[in-house]
């Protein structure tokens, strides 16, 4: 990967980790916050029909809703950025908003043990794409103002989306499905 893409990653890392903590003030600030946020989150997923699936269809589910999410954050690159830096902070906020509700209720061991094992995989993938995203940003301003070749660069941002983010992002599934509620399990 090249020094451009790195520093992509570290932007797009630092969105998510500011958003995350935005979140996590919110809930802070003011608990009210949280019981409304986690009352909407867990209607809009169904959490409840989620968890009653077995873990073969967790992971698919679990693959297709993270794999969405990374291509908006990849293709938001044509609205020169703008979508892709909403949906990395708007995901870091729901990050942020869970753990602390979780901290609060579970303690932070669980908050480690929930999110840690998949997000190895997980979270990378989210700042590739979202570095993917700001970098084709980037290749349509410089065809529009420079001499660039846009659908060039996003001929290689997609083969490293495919190469990076797509194996990631099955890793997260997999893990999340079949080895972080036996990790939880253990810390309750």
């Amino acid at each position: 990967m090249s020094e451009n893409i790195l520093k992509n990653i570290l932007f797009a890392s630092l969105i998510f980790v500011l958003s995350a903590g935005a979140g996590a003030g919110l809930v802070i600030n003011d608990p009210m916050i949280g019981d409304t946020f986690m009352q909407v989150l867990a209607e809009a997923l169904d959490l409840e029909g989620l968890m009653e699936q077995g873990p073969f269809m967790l992971a698919a589910m679990l693959f297709v809703n993270n794999l969405q999410a990374c291509i908006i954050l990849f293709l938001g690159g044509v609205t020169f950025g703008i979508l892709t830096i909403f949906v990395l902070a708007t995901n870091g906020i729901i990050v942020g908003a869970v753990a602390q509700i979780s901290n609060e209720m579970q303690g932070i061991t669980y908050v480690v043990a929930a999110l840690l094992p998949h997000g190895i995989f997980e979270l990378p993938a989210l700042f590739i794409a979202g570095a993917l995203g700001l970098m084709l940003a980037g290749a349509i301003r410089r065809e529009l103002y420079e001499d660039g070749d846009a659908a060039a660069d996003a001929r290689r941002y997609t083969l490293i989306f495919a190469k990076t983010v797509l194996p990631l992002l099955v890793l997260a599934a997999i893990t999340e499905a079949f080895i972080t509620p036996g990790i939880i399990v253990l810390v309750v």
